[in-house]
């Protein structure tokens, strides 16, 4: 009797079970177990099944999120980049309505600025500017006759290891007592850098790698540089075996010496410069070769009028208004704009259709790939629906096209305003029809064009203008259109390039602070939601197990039950037999 009621019914898992084990139920009592467990534990899974879909709707508004951020830093890139100096739509060079062009940039490159009066000038260059520059005498050779480099040693041309220095007297009478110790490793290019560092750059060294001269020099240039070197301590050994032997003399750079015909005038004017690039009525010259012998170009005759004689070869530059460049650019602009700006909108008034929620595991198992790809599509509709921060985003980017612009007193900073009504308009405004609402246009393309025709300067104070206060509100007003969507793009995606950052929406979709083991920590990011919602699936599924092994064992129990009573019949039946 003992040995057939001391056998017992395995406990393990099959179907519904779960676990490592192998149940073998329902013997004794012909009762499908494994059914009425997972009948049992019907509401334990939908508890979990609810948690895991809630967190696939918080998932997919993570990915949402991600994707409009994506987009944000796609139009912050495209015009925002400050290293892509011609699609930046703050810098003022942009917005140059004037082109300036050289017969030969070899002699005179140009450009004009806003400021230029069109038509065609002539530039006659007598002489270049140039710094204050003492050069040696002779080749630096080495010791055995051979050319030095600037990778020579300073001891293969006849120097020997020790401290050497002198004094430098240079710009407004700036002094510096440059000391260089020579060493076994020492060569002409750690002398030259030494000349610069304790210059502070405003003093180089040069070796002339075709002349095989070495140089001292002023790195400004004009009559106002001036370079004098005396020896201070074996100074004139260590210049001397350089080739350089001038010392105690005053050097003096030179001024450009040239001459300019302007439109209208019969006559050049002649001008010098400290600089070889200099701005002279809005044109702005850069010169780098001579190409008169001009004697009437002098000092004595800068601010007089001169004729052209036989010989000179002027150099002439053509000015001219150009819009395409400004209009194209905040054009395109609108364009990429209302793109982001149409996106959003619609994710904010998407409806939900909430007969399609998100799959479970095991609706997922009877479904083709194709049919769980059509039912997600429907059930991420609306993910986004009236979300705060996107509506304050689109809010503020429209506020910084209809605030007004104004300065710290509340006087607008530009005769010029955002909108199509009014002389003073520029033609683009937000969108009349209540579909498009946040979007902007070109309303006006003619008024648009004659203000950046005639009023480039205007344009610029209206979209570009900074501020440097430091209460928000005082900043928005006083910033110009685009410098507020500028800084609007920061305060919600961050700066051009970044991606881990703690703006609004990159903070919110992307960064969780939340690693209590309670859930009850961090600020409610969506990286945050998702592991608050992980936990509760461990602690329901945790439950749901503990259930499960408790149903078990009480099926296991009454199997016991059943077999030790089978057994007593039985023996009960052969006893009465």
């Amino acid at each position: 009797m003992s040995d057939s009621t001391s056998s017992s019914i395995p406990v393990g898992s099959t179907g519904a079970g779960g676990g490592n084990m192998l149940r073998i139920t329902g013997l004794n009592t012909g009762l499908d177990i494994d059914a009425m467990v997972e009948k049992m534990l019907i509401s334990d899974k939908t508890k979990v099944n609810k948690a895991k879909q809630q967190q696939q709707l918080i998932e997919w508004k993570q990915e949402a999120y991600q994707d409009v951020i994506s987009d944000i830093k796609d139009l912050q890139s495209s015009f925002f980049d400050i290293t892509d100096s011609s699609n930046y739509i703050l810098s003022s060079s942009n917005y140059n309505n004037m082109v300036g062009e050289s017969s030969d940039s070899t002699v005179v490159a140009a450009s004009a600025l806003t400021t230029a009066v069109s038509g065609n000038y002539k530039i006659l260059v007598k002489q270049l500017a140039e710094s204050a520059s003492i050069t040696g005498t002779n080749k630096v050779q080495t010791s055995d006759g051979k050319n030095a480099d600037s990778s020579t040693k300073l001891t293969d041309i006849g120097l020997s290891e020790g401290t050497y220095s002198f004094k430098l007297t240079y710009g407004s009478n700036d002094t510096t007592t440059i000391t260089f110790d020579i060493t076994d490793s020492s060569t002409i290019s750690d002398f030259i850098t030494a000349i610069k560092t304790q210059t502070d750059g405003q003093v180089t060294g040069r070796l002339n790698d075709l002349t095989g001269q070495f140089s001292i020099q002023t790195s400004d240039t004009g009559t106002s540089s001036n370079l004098k070197i005396e020896n201070v301590s074996n100074g004139d050994t260590l210049l001397n075996a350089l080739g350089i032997t001038t010392l105690g003399e005053e050097i003096q750079g030179q001024n450009a010496l040239f001459a300019i015909k302007e439109p209208g005038s019969s006559d050049y004017i002649v001008g010098e410069n400290s600089s070889n690039s200099f701005t002279i009525n809005g044109v702005r010259y850069t010169i780098s070769d001579s190409n008169s012998t001009n004697s009437d170009i002098s000092e004595s005759n800068v601010g007089k009028s001169i004729s052209e004689v036989s010989g000179d070869s002027p150099v002439s530059v053509s000015v001219s208004k150009d819009t395409s460049k400004i209009h194209d650019l905040i054009s395109n602009f609108i364009d990429k704009y209302n793109d982001l700006i149409v996106k959003i909108r619609d994710k904010l008034q998407e409806k939900k259709d909430y007969d399609y929620p998100p799959l479970t595991d095991e609706q997922k198992e009877e479904m083709t790939d194709s049919q769980i790809s059509k039912w997600e599509e429907k059930a991420k509709q609306g993910i986004l629906r009236n979300d705060d921060n996107l509506e304050n985003l689109l809010n503020d980017l429209e506020n910084a096209f209809t605030t007004p612009v104004v300065d710290s007193d509340g006087n607008q900073v530009s005769t010029l305003y955002f909108g199509s009504i009014g002389e003073n308009s520029i033609g683009i405004d937000t969108s009349s029809k209540i579909s498009d609402a946040g979007k902007i246009s070109i309303t006006d393309d003619t008024k648009f064009t004659d203000a950046i025709t005639n009023n480039a300067d205007e344009i610029i104070k209206l979209f570009t203008t900074t501020s440097d206060s430091s209460d928000s509100e005082d900043k928005f007003n006083q910033s110009g259109i685009f410098q507020r969507i500028k800084d609007i793009l920061v305060d919600n995606v961050g700066v051009v390039g970044s991606t881990l950052n703690n703006a609004i929406l990159t903070k919110y979709a992307n960064l969780q602070e939340d690693y209590s083991v309670t859930g009850t920590g961090g600020s409610g990011t969506l990286p945050d939601q998702i592991y608050t919602q992980q936990l509760l699936i461990d602690k329901l599924t945790d439950q749901m197990n503990d259930d499960q092994t408790k149903y078990y064992n009480q099926f296991t129990a009454l199997e016991t039950a059943m077999e030790q009573l089978n057994a007593q019949q039985s023996i009960l039946s052969a006893y009465l037999s």
